[in-house]
């Protein structure tokens, strides 16, 4: 079992609302960055803010020894050739520490970067750049024309080699970890990822996106890992982390939550009235979205989606899973029932790699390292490199 943690700027007690964040400082991302480095995690997956990420990360290599940093990279935006050369670069600094999260975004996002593709055509686009990123990684001297990218090796009079003398660092290649939940989602991975990626819900519907997946990668002849992410809270007893979990929820109050919801709805485009237009066939779920209408904190067991699990809240959002995509789930208990959980997710669902988060970051990582790890069968192998180019 892999377990990485989440880091981002956005850090904070309550960071899904603007008064519970603190102020973004350079010093407390290294603090956590040394916090999970040293408390026996995989890595870290690296959340977006204002600053660019990979800058961001590049910053933290000499001040980590172990941990593997995953950062996500939007398709398009970095061409191929160079993307594969600062991958190499980072890796050969880091020791061959980098992991790359796929993120095919939103119109928004891409269109600040220059790029106007539809969100199923993004897909396609992507499925060509990762092949080319794989085989620029490598070494190979690429020429490639393809319908989105193209890379010639001569141009006139000129040779544009596009091989790279630093390549390989990872053998074969830099892992390659990514989600999409849609059709065109689950198609892309089985081309492409390494490790396919969901949000941690119902485990019976994440069962099912993993074999759709499986199935996906067995006809393009691959076979994929599978992680989920999701946050946590552990303590060392399960009235101690029910009692964290809930205080989170009344510091934060209904009136906040509600509004953070209704704000998070209308933008990702799940209803343009927001909390005042959705609904659910689950009961659960139609019971939190009453109890925010009605100004209330929605109970306890309408929260809770399996033993140990509740939907909750998370540094892009207050939620509570009204969409019920799994954004804002947590597992909640003593160390040896969320490690039960965590072994139990693996045995049955299919689940190898787990990304989970706390706030604040460094406080719950400690909390995380210390009860929970010691538990667990985890993955501390190193990177696996390639002979050094003379």
């Amino acid at each position: 079992m892999k377990v990485l943690w989440y880091i981002s700027p956005v850090d904070g007690r309550r960071p899904w609302v603007p008064e519970g964040r603190f102020p973004v400082d350079h010093a407390r991302l290294r603090r956590t960055a040394q916090t999970v480095d040293r408390g026996g995690f995989y890595g870290a997956l690296f959340g977006t803010y204002a600053h660019d990420v990979f800058i961001t990360v590049t910053s933290l290599i000499s001040v980590t020894e172990r941990m593997r940093f995953l950062i996500p990279i939007y398709p398009g935006v970095t061409p191929p050739s160079l993307l594969a050369q600062q991958a190499l670069t980072f890796d050969d600094y880091s020791g061959g520490r980098l992991l790359f999260n796929l993120v095919n975004g939103t119109d928004k996002t891409l269109a600040r970067y220059g790029v106007d593709v539809e969100h199923d055509e993004r897909y396609e686009m992507s499925a060509e750049y990762w092949k080319l990123f794989k085989r620029l990684y490598k070494g190979e001297n690429v020429t490639h024309r393809g319908k989105y990218f193209n890379i010639s090796g001569r141009d006139s009079n000129v040779l544009l080699s596009s091989n790279l003398p630093l390549g390989p660092v990872q053998s074969p290649c830099i892992p390659l970890w990514g989600a999409g939940a849609s059709p065109a989602g689950i198609g892309h991975a089985a081309q492409v990822v390494d490790v396919y990626l969901a949000f941690l819900r119902n485990p019976a519907d994440v069962a099912k996106q993993i074999q759709d997946a499986k199935a996906a990668a067995a006809l393009q002849g691959r076979t994929l890992e599978f992680g989920a992410l999701a946050s946590v809270v552990v303590r060392e007893t399960e009235e101690e982390a029910i009692r964290h979990f809930q205080q989170l929820l009344e510091s934060t109050g209904a009136e906040a939550i509600a509004r953070s919801a209704h704000e998070a709805l209308i933008a990702r485009g799940v209803h343009k009235e927001g909390l005042n237009g959705i609904s659910s066939s689950n009961p659960k779920v139609q019971a939190r979205i009453d109890a925010l209408r009605a100004g209330r904190l929605p109970r306890l067991e309408d929260l809770e989606i399996a033993p140990n699990m509740y939907a909750g809240m998370t540094g892009w959002g207050a939620l509570l899973d009204l969409p019920g995509e799994g954004a804002g789930t947590y597992i909640v208990g003593s160390a040896q029932q969320v490690a039960d959980r965590l072994k139990w997710l693996q045995s049955e669902v299919g689940i190898d790699n787990f990304i989970l988060s706390g706030w604040p970051q460094a406080q719950e990582a400690e909390y995380t390292a210390e009860l929970l790890l010691p538990l667990l069968d985890l993955d501390h192998e190193p990177p696996v490199l390639a002979p050094k180019k003379q």
